[in-house]
């Protein structure tokens, strides 16, 4: 069957993977000048913008829990090497108090400093251990329809700092945790904390480099599609005025399916003979579009006392939380000849804290704005995969991070089958 992917990043690229290899001609759509999504590797598929910079380095994606089975099975199926990677973690508030994970203190003190931020960090953990007996057994029905803020409503560190992690995996501003869906962000905050990190040798983007090397099917990039209309024969893709496919531009293609694979809110957008259905499905979902800072300045970690950077670090400013997050572990850097290396960084909504003069990169993202109401017709979209030769893939459809992008293209490949 001839079958169009709209989206190139990592759920459309996976999904278009799995069905090239089961015997299908597919087409991939991607309006942007590369693939990748949400993946975007300094030196691979992105060129640094602001400073020169040889080294690779990731602007988007970064680690991997080893509890993500589907995307780990997929790495040995490509040859991708991972390597271990030890995370750490600090909350820093403005008025200059602070919290370090147990590895954060170990790198950074000594003595009776050390056994006084050990002693925070057990208090912590002691005012927690209920709330985390809570959830290992809480069942996921309970989660269902409901805010993360009606299981956090408490104020203090530890739910601040959960909240924090759940910005930093779903790049969500952090003044609209409240509203992300309980169903989503528990359930990967329970099973993704406690568990060992692996990273990709040679950047997140080399697996994409892998498919890429496999992949028998066509690519149209820098190719915006206007509308998509379905048959009772197949679908009908209306490209956008001026897309030039192998030289040529054509203004209608037609393929017997069509996979949506970008973020939820564009589904509207491009299906012009959309259903009630599937407008109830997706009229909620927005976009959310966010900015990442590649950078080497430090002076953010001076007036706390700190030398030595973890891996994501949380820091309040007058404009609210963002992250920091140290890269040379992350990216695999290590030093060349004599000279240490210079400490490079992925920030996000840290840019008052940044001297415009140590960027290097800065990143724009297109990622999907997680609600209760948007994300409440989740499980119903996935139950109707192939209603009127349409299919979709996407993070959003599963855990809302990398192993749901894999395990979404899974699903549609299997649904659709062997050619």
């Amino acid at each position: 069957m001839k079958i169009a992917i709209i989206g190139g990043g990592a759920s459309g690229l996976v999904t278009a993977y799995w069905l090239d290899q089961q015997g299908h001609h597919v087409t991939v759509i991607e309006q942007q000048p590369v693939l990748g999504g949400h993946i975007r590797t300094l030196n691979k598929n992105v060129q640094p913008n602001h400073s020169n910079c040889e080294q690779i380095l990731e602007n988007g994606v970064l680690e991997f829990p080893v509890v993500f089975y589907n995307f780990l099975h997929l790495m040995q199926e490509l040859g991708v090497e991972l390597e271990p990677v030890d995370i750490g973690s600090a909350l820093f508030l403005q008025d200059g108090r602070h919290l370090l994970s147990g590895k954060m203190i170990q790198k950074n003190f000594s003595g009776l400093q050390r056994l006084i931020e050990y002693l925070r960090l057990d208090t912590l953990y002691a005012r927690s251990a209920g709330f985390w007996m809570k959830m290992r057994f809480t069942k996921m029905q309970d989660f269902y329809d409901q805010a993360m803020e009606e299981h956090l409503k408490q104020p203090g560190l530890r739910n601040c700092w959960l909240k924090l992690l759940t910005m930093y995996s779903y790049s969500m501003p952090f003044e609209l945790i409240g509203n992300f869906p309980a169903e989503l962000a528990m359930p990967a905050l329970r099973e993704y904390i406690f568990v060992k990190w692996v990273r990709i040798k040679g950047g997140v983007y080399s697996y994409v480099e892998k498919i890429l090397a496999r992949f028998r099917g066509e690519l149209w990039l820098n190719t915006a599609v206007a509308a998509i209309n379905r048959t009772s024969d197949g679908v009908k893709i209306r490209l956008a005025e001026g897309a030039m496919v192998k030289d040529r531009s054509p203004s209608i293609a037609t393929f017997d399916k069509v996979v949506f694979a970008t973020p939820p809110d564009q589904v509207m957008h491009l299906l012009a003979d959309a259903t009630d259905a599937e407008t109830r499905r997706f009229s909620a979902w927005r976009a959310n579009r966010v900015q990442t800072v590649l950078h080497t300045d430090t002076a953010m970690y001076n007036r706390y006392g700190i030398q030595q950077m973890s891996e994501f670090d949380f820091f309040q400013t007058a404009k609210g939380w963002g992250y920091n997050a140290a890269l040379n572990q992350l990216c695999g850097i290590t030093a060349s000849g004599n000279s240490p290396p210079e400490n490079y960084s992925l920030a996000f909504n840290l840019e008052s804290l940044i001297s415009p003069d140590r960027i290097l990169h800065i990143q724009q993202h297109h990622t999907p704005l997680f609600t209760v109401e948007a994300f409440k017709y989740r499980d119903e979209v996935v139950s109707t995969n192939g209603e009127n030769h349409t299919y979709h893939a996407g993070a959003y459809l599963s855990d809302g991070l990398h192993e749901g992008a894999v395990t979404s293209a899974l699903r549609v490949a299997q649904l659709i089958g062997k050619g």
